[in-house]
């Protein structure tokens, strides 16, 4: 028996006295109450199947509650989890809340012993040594070191792998560590060979593939072979144009006829090499499209979410987007296909963040209604958006941020920013705007700016916002009032 996330979260609520109604479930697993009826029906299929029982029983005007057969006992131990996307989970979480700490109940150990919890730590070390970023933990936090650069590929890489495997349990395949292993190097080398990336769901065609093709030659059940025809004249002829993907189609047959000891029929090349075309094909025409409208939505979330007029005003904001833009990218494509994504961080998510969630949400729905695909954005993705927005707001507390206002926006504002930056290397320079663009961007402004900097006499007052009238030059005198606000702004504070 293999439970989703939220099924382990249910049989959690559940495992008590008292019952529990389809809404509360409802709302606290953030599903539908339909959803909720499925969940228990699916659970209590498998344990009937397993245990010759139900697990979940119901009491009409009441609601639901666990068996007393099973109340109070090591549920978990009876059922086979999905631990590898459990253990991504944790991972992704510590990801998302780097450089902070988390705390260890992002673990859900509750039912765990202490070598149970010692080896999941090491599971999770092992997931994040791969991407050189190291685990630290003591008796209360979680918490990661390594580079950003390696921070971003990492989530990038384990939200995909968690689609793929949640995908692959759906349609009832479940792989072996060794199996998966392979498979995962038929994929590396695929990508190398072609130098492509083949992101979700693409990957998953191949992996399903290969899977069911070493399943039957496995069981023996091949012979369907022996009754086809002969590769016709186009067949043939689309194999030679396309030598490169043909070179990796016989690649792959090479290396799973070694990995099974067997020798398999020269047709399975071409339906490896008919695989990888139909995604190559796929990609090259949906791809430049789904770029594209990953470019619009990015820049909606930010500039909406900021009440900027361009991406360019936010600082720093390549690191926004292209966390941003690598979520949605993919997203794009789970959308066409229907497939929804679970995310186990909501509950914590929406206690500490819940305005930043609401905002992004609400953004959310408005493209939504202009996506053309039966499957939106749900709260699950909304989720993970939420998260790259409050990464963002960390990185941006620890400088004074500085706005730059001269005369048209340009002219000796790149001379005042070195100057600025080799007096005062806590400051970011995040815009430098004409006095027009200032009116233009006022709710921007208050949000992110802590002080302004003018070159030209500003004949306004923007909230609580100091702002300086300083030379083109940046003299003595200028920065002698500079650190005088700046020690004025941290008395101000304390």
């Amino acid at each position: 028996m293999i439970f989703s996330s939220n099924e382990n979260m249910m049989i959690n609520i559940l495992n008590f006295d008292e019952y529990v109604s389809a809404k509360y479930l409802a709302e606290t697993l953030y599903v539908s109450t339909k959803t909720v009826y499925r969940m228990i029906k699916k659970i209590n299929e498998l344990f009937i199947e397993e245990k010759k029982v139900p697990l979940i029983i119901s009491e009409h005007g009441k609601g639901y509650r666990l068996s007393s057969r099973f109340r109070n006992s090591d549920v978990h131990s009876m059922v086979e989890f999905a631990e590898e996307n459990t253990l991504n989970e944790v991972a992704l979480a510590l990801l998302f809340k780097y450089p902070n700490k988390v705390k260890r109940t992002v673990m859900n150990t509750d039912y765990l012993s202490d070598s149970s919890i010692e080896r999941r730590l090491k599971k999770i070390a092992e997931i994040i040594n791969k991407y050189a970023i190291q685990l630290h933990y003591d008796r209360e936090y979680l918490w990661l070191s390594g580079k950003e650069v390696t921070i971003r590929k990492a989530i990038n890489h384990l939200f995909l792998e968690m689609n793929k495997l949640n995908s692959l349990s759906e349609i009832g395949i479940t792989i072996n560590a060794i199996d998966k292993y392979f498979i995962d190097q038929q994929i590396v080398l695929i990508e190398e060979m072609l130098n492509e990336y083949i992101n979700y769901p693409y990957d998953i065609t191949i992996y399903t593939h290969i899977y069911m093709v070493m399943k039957r030659y496995r069981e023996g059940e091949v012979h369907y072979l022996g009754n086809q025809e002969p590769l016709e004249k186009e067949e043939r002829l689309l194999m030679e144009s396309n030598p490169q993907l043909l070179e990796v189609a016989t690649k792959i047959i090479r290396n799973i006829e070694n990995y099974l000891s067997i020798q398999m029929d020269s047709l399975e090349i071409y339906f490896v090499f008919q695989n990888i075309y139909s995604i190559n094909s796929q990609k090259r025409e949906s791809s430049n499209v789904d770029k594209k409208l990953a470019e619009e939505i990015t820049k909606k979330f930010i500039t909406d979410y900021f009440m900027i007029s361009d991406v360019t005003l936010l600082p720093e904001s390549r690191s926004l987007y292209e966390d941003l833009y690598q979520h949605i990218l993919p997203m794009l494509s789970r959308l066409r296909s229907g497939i929804r994504v679970e995310n186990n961080l909501l509950d914590e998510l929406l206690l500490e963040y819940r305005s930043t969630f609401l905002k992004v949400k609400t953004l959310a729905e408005e493209i939504n209604q202009e996506l053309m695909f039966d499957t939106k954005m749900n709260d699950a993705e909304i989720g993970y958006l939420t998260l790259y927005f409050e990464k963002y707001k960390i990185h941006r507390q620890e400088d004074k941020n500085i706005l730059l206002i001269c005369s048209t926006g340009v002219g000796t504002s790149e001379l005042l920013k070195v100057r600025i930056q080799q007096n005062f290397p806590t400051m970011n320079i995040i815009a430098t705007m004409s006095q027009r663009q200032v009116k233009k961007n006022l709710d921007f402004i208050k949000e992110n700016v802590d002080l302004i900097f003018s070159t030209i006499r500003v004949p306004m007052e923007i909230e609580n916002i100091p702002i300086l009238l300083i030379s083109p030059l940046l003299i003595d005198k200028d920065i002698q009032n500079i650190n005088h606000t700046m020690k004025e702004i941290e008395q101000w504070k304390k």
